[in-house]
C-alpha cells in the first residue's frame, strides 16, 4: 500500500469517504460492503469522485495482486487508512499500531438501491470540511454536532478526530482551510498549537463563511479557517478538550487518542464484533 503512489492523505480521505458515511440513527452506511465503488455514494461531491476512482483503482490493483479471494475491497480500504495512519504518525515520530478487524464483504450495484442510498449523502461533514450551502439545513457548526452525533463520538473523540482530519490534511476537494501546520499529511498536534497561539488574530476574510488567521505583528495571513475550525477555539468546552492536545507533551496522547477515535468510526458497522456503539 505504501509503494503504491498514493499519499497519506489521499488514503485517508477515501477510508473516511468509505467508513464515515455511517448513521447512527438508522444503522444504515459505513465501510461494510465497499459502496463507495458504487452508485451513488462514488459521485456524491464530498467524495471527490477522480479521487476515489484513482485511489480504488490503485487498490483494486493491489487486491488482484494478493488475490480478491484473501480480502475484501472493503476491508482494503479500511487497511489502506490505517496504514496512512500509521505512516503519518510515524512521520510525527509516535509508533502506533491502529487496529485492523478482517471480516467485512462487498457489494454488488443491483444490491444497491440508488435512490435509497442517495438519501445518505452528507449535506455537511466538517471532519473534512465540508459544507453545501445549498443543501444544509443547519449551520456549520451545529452540522458538526449532528454528524458527530451520527457516528456516535463523544466530545474528546470528535475534538480530537478534527485536528488530526486536518493535520492529515484530509478535506474534502484538497482545501487548505484549518489545515494550521507546515507539515500536511503528518498526524501531529498543530491544529491544536496553532488554533490557540495568541500571536494569531483570527478575522472575517472576504468571502462569507471564511476566516484569516493574521500574524499580530506583521499582518500577514498565515491559516484560513472555517466556523468548525474555530469553534475549538471559541467554545468553552471544546476549548478545554483542544486545550489539552495543544501541549507540548501532548503528541504521544493526541496520536493514541486519534487512533482509538478513527477505530471506533472504522468498525461502526462492524456488528459481528464487540464493541460500544
Amino acid at each position: 500500500i505504501l509503494d503504491s503512489g498514493l499519499s497519506v492523505s489521499e488514503l485517508v480521505r477515501v477510508a473516511w469517504a468509505s467508513a464515515g458515511s455511517y448513521r447512527a440513527s438508522d444503522m444504515r452506511g459505513g465501510a461494510n460492503g465497499a459502496r463507495l465503488a458504487l452508485a451513488p455514494q462514488k459521485d456524491w461531491a464530498v467524495n471527490n469522485p477522480a479521487e476515489v476512482e484513482k485511489v480504488l483503482g490503485k487498490l483494486g490493483e493491489i487486491r488482484a495482486d494478493i488475490g480478491e479471494d484473501k480480502i475484501s475491497l472493503a476491508d482494503l480500504i479500511v487497511l489502506a487508512g490505517n496504514t496512512a495512519v500509521e505512516q503519518a504518525a510515524a512521520d510525527a515520530g509516535v509508533d502506533v499500531e491502529v487496529p485492523f478487524s478482517p471480516g467485512r464483504g462487498d457489494a454488488t450495484q443491483a444490491m444497491t438501491d440508488v435512490a435509497s442510498f442517495a438519501l445518505l449523502e452528507p449535506a455537511a461533514d466538517a471532519f473534512r470540511n465540508y459544507y453545501n450551502t445549498a443543501s444544509a439545513y443547519r449551520s456549520p457548526t451545529e452540522m458538526l454536532v449532528d454528524r458527530s452525533d451520527q457516528l456516535n463520538l463523544t466530545v474528546p473523540e470528535m475534538t480530537v478526530l478534527i485536528g488530526g482530519m486536518r493535520a492529515l490534511d484530509a478535506n474534502s476537494g484538497g482545501s487548505k482551510h484549518g489545515v494550521l501546520t507546515d507539515k500536511p499529511g503528518t498526524l501531529g498536534n498543530d491544529f491544536f498549537v496553532n488554533l490557540l497561539d495568541m500571536s494569531t488574530e483570527w478575522r472575517k476574510a472576504g468571502t462569507e463563511g471564511l476566516y484569516e488567521g493574521v500574524d499580530r505583528k506583521s499582518g500577514a495571513v498565515k491559516y484560513t479557517a472555517t466556523p468548525v475550525d474555530l469553534i475549538f477555539g471559541s467554545n468553552s468546552e471544546l476549548r478545554a478538550v483542544a486545550e489539552v492536545y495543544a501541549y507540548d507533551d501532548a503528541q504521544q496522547r493526541f496520536v493514541e487518542d486519534f487512533v482509538d477515535a478513527w477505530t471506533k468510526v472504522m468498525q461502526l458497522d462492524r456488528f459481528d464484533l464487540k464493541h460500544d456503539l
